[in-house]
């Protein structure tokens, strides 16, 4: 038992036994989370009631049902974005996306019409994002999305804010729109329906297309379609343009797109300016490429070795979706497959 005999110490120590925690939380959340639970379920509903306003007592009975699992943890240190793409290419980029798409595609015709016309979205990219998600709406995914937010909300230090936001986010949507928590399954990242928006997105970008007052990603094809469609149209989806165009293998960039090419997607500029500065490479990109779009130029590990890539700030939208090279080149070589002169990427 520790006394204190003056004041100042009592101060002292009580000053010192309140920086114990924070030092302690701020050394765990510094290091990789390895399926531990950090944070109580106590604090987690005092936390959420401070961020989304609903009463601590509403949220203590919602998060009863939650159970921590660990495999989660798992799942989310072992995610295919992080392969190579020679490796994460042919999980996608087969004879059965090609031909399930076409049928996918042909069978809502109307609906990718009246979409596409709509949000100025082109339909292939529509169609790939739920082959890659979903394999066009058929599977979900299996885990309870409660248990994988909440786990995720507790045991992953690094993004733990990120998912708290999550799941404050699908509790208030559960409300609004009528969805059953204790039902409701996804990805082990929280994702769910067919288009596997988060559910801040839900909440941003899923719409209502065939307006009877519901937004459902899981059973209306309009309302799924429409969902992926406005969020690419609101952040940026440049109609009819194309995506990526693979370099030849022995390349060679000058010296500033070298180092560029190398680093994060953040420099854009021209096509007009690369062909200024490096006009033996660039002055070959056919058509559609056309002189003023915004454009940048990525490496990736593909089957050849390491290769660049030229890519059009469309990439990028679709890095919103999913911040993976991987991902979006899967998605640009996906719609190629049903629009070849658009998308092709050789």
């Amino acid at each position: 038992m520790l006394f204190c005999t003056t004041p100042s110490l009592r101060k002292f120590v009580h000053i010192t036994l309140c920086l114990i925690p924070m030092l302690y939380v701020s050394t765990l959340q510094a290091a990789a989370p390895d399926g531990r639970q950090y944070v109580s379920r106590a604090d987690l509903v005092n936390l959420l009631a401070a961020e989304t306003g609903l009463p601590v007592k509403v949220l203590r009975t919602i998060m009863k049902d939650a159970t921590f699992r660990p495999d989660i943890i798992e799942s989310m240190n072992k995610q295919w974005e992080a392969l190579p793409y020679a490796r994460y290419r042919p999980l996608f980029i087969k004879q059965s996306m090609d031909d399930r798409g076409k049928e996918f595609l042909a069978a809502n015709r109307a609906t990718f019409t009246a979409v596409e016309q709509k949000y100025q979205v082109d339909s292939a990219i529509v169609a790939g994002i739920l082959g890659i998600e979903t394999r066009f709406g058929g599977a979900h995914g299996n885990k309870p999305i409660l248990d994988s937010l909440y786990t995720l909300s507790t045991g992953f230090p690094r993004r733990a804010d990120f998912f708290r936001q999550q799941l404050g986010a699908i509790i208030q949507i559960s409300r609004q729109d009528k969805l059953d928590l204790k039902e409701l399954k996804g990805s082990y990242a929280g994702a769910f329906g067919s288009i596997q928006f988060i559910p801040t997105s839900f909440r941003d970008f899923a719409v209502d297309e065939d307006g009877d007052g519901v937004r459902d990603v899981f059973h209306s094809q309009q309302d799924i379609t429409g969902s992926i469609a406005n969020y690419f149209h609101k952040h940026g989806w440049q109609y009819g343009r194309p995506v990526a165009h693979w370099l030849p293998i022995d390349t060679k960039l000058n010296s500033e797109w070298k180092k560029i090419a190398a680093g994060k997607l953040e420099n854009w500029v021209t096509l007009a300016d690369l062909r200024k500065a490096m006009p033996k490479i660039f002055n070959t990109i056919p058509l559609p490429w056309l002189e003023n779009d915004k454009v940048s130029i990525i490496e990736m590990e593909t089957d050849k070795g390491k290769q660049l890539a030229l890519v059009h700030y469309n990439f990028r939208v679709i890095m919103r979706y999913n911040p993976s090279y991987n991902y979006a080149m899967a998605v640009t070589e996906i719609a190629a497959m049903w629009e070849s002169k658009k998308f092709a990427v050789e």
